[in-house]
């Protein structure tokens, strides 16, 4: 079990009018021309680099007028970070993946022009990550007014972990182009009233996954401000698997009694389970008739958010209601993870067989669910009619590619190329 630190995570967009303009530039360029001066350097067939370099120029610079740099430069960078480069074998991995499941996607489905067009200018992939020590934010992604891309993380980068693969990179890639397509084309600002006083743009790392769902936001970074959330909706809709997705929306639908850090913590420490500022339950009973009397409630249907990765556990919690949260005792279980709807309504039954249990009371006056559906509607729409892209065909593509991606042959792609096409 992965021992989550106490981080949130952090996908900015850098909006400067200048970059913007740049942008529309771009896209009049003839499609067939970079935009890099491609005779300044030649590649040097000794250098051990050679493969990869040549890889790029081929399958991003001269198709898609695109810089590809993973030998990360100080001037592209943010010096208020400490930041150290991407490792090369970490770079080549993340490189050839970003082809598979972002660019080759689209190109699949709006053709390649598509992205000719439209798509960043610069990919810069660095290896550590950008901690903002005052609120322990860690960024995850930079997009800077659709013109570049910025990848963070990618010494941490493990092809083999395909729930982090999603989470911390290719989410990252479809938010981060959300951001670029509604900074080109706006969406309907319809989206920004729906969750209007909900948002907590200084404070949206300190509150609880569960509860944000039950309000109508994927993520706590989306209940930051309307356009985090409009890209991480897209970029969760896209990624997330049925699995995930339909858990989100059982989730959204509930009401959460929120519980800060009561000792919960220590308790599951012994257990390897993550700590967390608070812990959210969907549920509650009564264990005895004097636990009744003083409205003393157990309450279970734990939610835990893992790396971002949302699931339900077994832990439960005895809390009197009406008292501090900080009296919280009486702590089971927490051994046991659902990753599933089916899971943990099967747990959730089996409770019933011995208590009497009850929903928490959905006090936010939302139907997350509902809400959840409506800003996906609302963005499936507007790729549909601004971008000619159908969101749900995005999803599919996006969904086959990333439980069946081959690494090795991915890799020979720039180790061993063959000279016929796929």
């Amino acid at each position: 079990m992965v021992i989550m630190n106490t981080k949130k995570y952090l996908l900015r967009s850098a909006c400067a009018l200048g970059l913007l303009c740049g942008t529309a530039s771009c896209s009049e360029d003839e499609l067939g021309d970079s935009i890099f001066d491609t005779t300044e350097e030649e590649l040097d067939p000794t250098s051990h680099t050679y493969q990869f370099d040549r890889w790029i120029k081929e399958n991003f610079t001269d198709v898609y007028n695109l810089q590809f740099i993973y030998k990360m430069q100080d001037a592209g960078t943010d010096m208020d970070y400490n930041l150290v480069p991407a490792q090369y074998d970490k770079a080549v991995d993340l490189a050839v993946l970003t082809k598979h499941l972002w660019f080759d996607v689209y190109a699949k489905l709006v053709g390649v022009d598509f992205l000719k067009q439209y798509g960043p200018r610069i990919i810069h992939l660095i290896g550590s990550t950008a901690v903002n020590p005052v609120n322990g934010t860690e960024i995850l992604g930079l997009a800077e007014g659709g013109l570049k891309v910025s990848l963070f993380r990618v010494n941490l980068f493990d092809p083999e972990d395909y729930e982090q693969l999603n989470e911390k990179y290719f989410k990252t890639m479809h938010h981060e182009f959300a951001h670029i397509l509604h900074q080109t084309k706006t969406y309907p600002k319809e989206f920004d009233l729906i969750s209007a006083s909900h948002y907590e743009p200084t404070s949206w790392q300190d509150r609880n996954g569960a509860e944000m769902a039950s309000i109508g936001c994927t993520t706590c970074y989306a209940s930051s401000q309307a356009r985090e959330d409009f890209a991480e909706t897209i970029a969760n809709y896209i990624t997330r698997t049925d699995d995930q997705w339909n858990l989100t929306l059982w989730i959204a639908g509930k009401g959460w009694k929120v519980v800060e850090d009561s000792g919960i913590t220590s308790y599951l420490s012994g257990k390897k389970m993550p700590s967390m500022k608070s812990y959210a339950f969907s549920y509650y009973y009564y264990a005895n008739a004097r636990d009744r009397e003083a409205d003393l409630r157990t309450y279970v249907g734990a939610f835990m958010e893992i790396d971002q990765v949302y699931y339900m556990s077994d832990l439960s919690a005895k809390i009197a209601n009406g008292t501090d949260d900080s009296s919280a005792s009486g702590m089971k279980g927490g051994t046991k993870l659902f990753k599933t709807v089916e899971e943990t309504e099967a747990y959730i039954q089996s409770l019933r067989g011995s208590y009497d249990l009850m929903p928490v009371d959905d006090n936010d006056r939302v139907d997350g669910r509902t809400t959840i559906l409506q800003k996906t509607d609302i963005a499936r729409n507007w790729l549909s009619s601004a971008w000619n892209l159908n969101l749900d065909d995005l999803r599919e593509e996006v969904q086959i590619r990333q439980t069946t991606f081959n690494m090795e042959a991915l890799r020979n792609e720039v180790y061993n190329p063959t000279d016929t096409e796929d």
